[in-house]
């Protein structure tokens, strides 16, 4: 019998270390195109090319990740995410040729996968009285990670270093990171999230994986495309409507951030001291789809500020991953396939969204914020229903 002691603020402080790599490992390759281009003699389109085998790795082991991950347990997934993080910074510091620089982008998605599949149900299972703050701040170290790249990157040419040595050195992080996990023992992967004041044992009624798991599922979906359209279509929406400056617009984005960041922190305070998640995840989805529809109506350059900043707050702040705590409380056996098909639903509007909007778009800009609209509206009713059931089944006193 393993007698050691589980020491939570060890591990999770390991998985935070672990997003800042991640958020760096989704956006290196663009950063460092200029060396990457002369490496691999590629273009811009070839290393889009590259850069896909993201989404196909993340996509394409999401759920598989999700469903091992409750059988073998969190500490392995973790490794393992970390290990295709390395493998990616290594070989891509050799590479020289863009199909297998496809295949190690692939590395990166798959790296994601695991990492998430084991990290967010350990979270929630090292610190199960506060699951909703511990998910919801995974979304600053990843806004950490995406801040401090640039930088990096900056510095690297301004002295003229070769990349690899960047590359190099988040392989020593990750290394050093993993030699902190190994020695852990992790909680047990059944772990039930008991709220603030409550006690796991807080089912009324056994709930319906084909019902609200379902529906949470799509969540995954709803509350991603919500944050996604306007992350990608903002600043064309501000340029075509009201004539900003190209410099204006992408300043939105700016806006948008720093309001994501800031709600992180005010989240994860509002749910460990006065609401609980099942509901946040209708209340944001109400106030997205306020600023939405207020936009819509009366689209000016103040209000792009306003909605870049109300979007960044509401959508971009950690409702995703309030749902997936919802999904966890509800399911507490099955937290690594609730991770593994709610984040595969979420990759999904990355790839849906940049389909649809364009062809809005060619029509007119401001059917791209109606279509938003109702995407939140969706996630509120969905939410409403869930909210339903989870009263019939749970005990919401005891969460």
């Amino acid at each position: 019998m393993d007698n050691r002691k589980v020491n939570s603020y060890g591990i999770v402080g390991s998985i935070y270390a672990n997003y800042i790599i991640q958020s760096i490992a989704l956006i290196v390759i663009m950063q460092f195109s200029l060396d990457l281009s002369t490496q691999l003699n590629a273009n811009l389109v070839n290393l889009g090319y590259i850069a896909s085998g993201i989404g196909i790795g993340k996509i394409g082991l999401m759920f598989i990740g999700g469903l091992l991950s409750d059988k073998f347990g969190r500490k392995l997934f973790i490794l393992l995410g970390m290990s295709c993080y390395a493998i990616f910074f290594i070989g891509m510091t050799f590479c020289t040729n863009i199909h297998i620089a496809f295949c190690l982008a692939i590395a990166v998605g798959a790296g994601n996968s695991f990492l998430d599949t084991g990290s967010m149900p350990a979270l929630t299972e090292c610190f199960p009285n506060s699951a909703g703050s511990a998910s919801v701040l995974i979304k600053a170290f990843i806004s950490i990670g995406s801040l401090v790249l640039p930088f990096i990157v900056t510095f690297f040419h301004s002295n003229h270093i070769w990349y690899g040595w960047a590359f190099l050195g988040f392989t020593f992080y990750l290394l050093m990171n993993s030699l902190l996990i190994l020695p852990q023992k992790f909680p047990h992967k059944d772990t039930a999230i008991k709220g603030n004041e409550g006690t796991g044992d807080y089912f009324k009624a056994t709930p319906r994986f084909e019902f609200e798991g379902i529906l949470l599922i799509l969540m995954g979906f709803t509350t991603t495309a919500t944050f996604v359209i306007i992350l990608q279509w903002l600043p064309t929406i501000a340029m075509k409507s009201v004539n900003m400056s190209d410099t204006d617009a992408n300043l939105l984005i700016s806006y948008y951030s720093t309001a994501s960041i800031i709600s992180v922190f005010a989240t994860a305070f509002i749910v460990k001291r006065f609401l609980k998640p099942i509901f946040c995840i209708i209340i944001l989805p109400v106030l997205s789809a306020l600023v939405m529809i207020l936009f819509y109506f009366n689209i000016s350059p103040l209000m792009c500020v306003i909605a870049a900043i109300g979007m960044g707050f509401t959508a971009a702040g950690g409702v995703l991953q309030l749902t997936l705590v919802v999904m966890q409380q509800m399911f507490p056996t099955r937290k690594g396939l609730a991770v593994g098909c709610m984040y595969t639903f979420s990759g999904l509007a990355f790839v849906v969204i940049p389909r649809i909007v364009p062809k809005l778009a060619m029509t007119n800009v401001s059917y791209a914020i109606l279509l938003d609209f109702f995407i939140a509206m969706l996630s509120v009713i969905l939410g409403a229903i869930v909210f339903y059931r989870f009263k019939q089944v749970i005990d919401i006193t005891k969460i």
